[in-house]
């Protein structure tokens, strides 16, 4: 398969060059306003190009090492990433002039997305995971707990999912192999008693019961729960979602407090658009990603180098760094 893109003033003028140059056998590929919103680029394939059409003789893998941009552009239309998020992050990648899209496009997502890791070694305040239910958010705290038992130091595990049947078996089945007691919090007075008691003895981590961020009674009780303790918020989301929907959920929970965004499902995911959306709309910054459902599968780090892998075919990422990255689960 050969692929080209074509700019024109018009949309029919475009779709002019595509007949032209590729005949009626043309499939669209992504179409998308021109330089400085300006007409129309169209990105158009052909399964075999005959002579007749005057094709470069230049494939399209030759191509894509020579075009960062065009790579780019078509890793986000790929993802699913919205398009005014998208055409800002190709104009921030353009601006650095670099012919590797692996560092252009970190570089762009440097600029629109903040990091900031787990606060793990720090046990100022207690870390709270939301978000909707069967998002990870047990297993995360799971992961959690193991990496600071890990790290010998001393960790309590709250949880104030009291009514979910299995809730709070599952996480006192991970934390009776941590050897630690599983401390039950199911109001926010008796959350506000729990995290008042650990104070002082490490690291307090809590697992808040799933939620519907469209259910009223569901946003107050999780508001409830949140208010009670001055803890860091953390959104915990499952990849693959709708990149739209994915931003009204973000929303949501920042409203009720969250302040970073943690991926989970990174191994069952190969579009990030839903990702890098909620982050944006809803100002959260990126955080590790959970890679695998099992507790010994941990939590990764997140970056701009690393984001940026996930987001490029994985041909591309090799052509550019010989090395593997440190993220990438299944994709690619």
């Amino acid at each position: 398969m050969r692929l080209k893109t074509f700019s024109a003033d018009t949309m029919n003028d475009a779709m002019a060059l595509v007949k032209q140059h590729f005949g009626e056998e043309a499939i669209i590929v992504s179409t998308q306003a021109g330089e400085n919103g300006k007409g129309v680029r169209i990105t158009a394939a052909i399964d075999q190009v005959d002579d007749d059409y005057d094709f470069e003789e230049e494939s399209y893998e030759d191509e894509l090492y020579h075009d960062p941009i065009e790579i780019i552009t078509d890793a986000l239309l790929n993802n699913g990433v919205p398009p005014q998020l998208s055409d800002d992050l190709i104009a921030a990648a353009e601006e650095m002039a670099l012919e590797d899209p692996v560092l252009a496009l970190a570089g762009a997502i440097d600029r629109y997305f903040t990091f900031a890791p787990m606060p793990i070694g720090n046990a100022e305040k207690p870390i709270l995971l939301v978000g909707m239910p069967g998002a990870g958010k047990t297993v995360t705290i799971a992961k959690l707990a193991t990496q600071i038992v890990m790290r010998k130091q001393p960790v309590r595990v709250i949880t104030t999912d009291t009514v979910r049947a299995g809730g709070f078996a599952q996480l006192e089945a991970f934390t009776k192999i941590l050897k630690l007691k599983l401390i039950s919090a199911g109001t926010p007075e008796e959350l506000r008693a729990a995290v008042a008691g650990a104070e002082g003895r490490g690291h307090i981590l809590i697992d808040c019961p799933g939620g519907n961020p469209f259910d009223d009674a569901d946003v107050a009780r999780q508001a409830r729960l949140i208010k009670a303790v001055n803890a860091d918020v953390v959104l915990v989301m499952a990849g693959g979602a709708d990149p739209m929907e994915a931003a009204e959920i973000a929303r949501i929970y920042r409203e009720l407090g969250a302040r970073r965004l943690l991926l989970t499902r990174l191994d069952m995911t190969r579009r990030f658009g839903s990702y890098l959306s909620a982050a944006a709309v809803a100002d959260l910054q990126l955080t590790e990603v959970g890679v695998g459902p099992n507790v010994a599968d941990g939590l990764r780090p997140m970056n701009p180098v690393t984001l940026a892998r996930l987001l490029l075919p994985h041909s591309v990422v090799q052509n550019f760094d010989d090395e593997e990255p440190e993220v990438r689960g299944a994709y690619g």
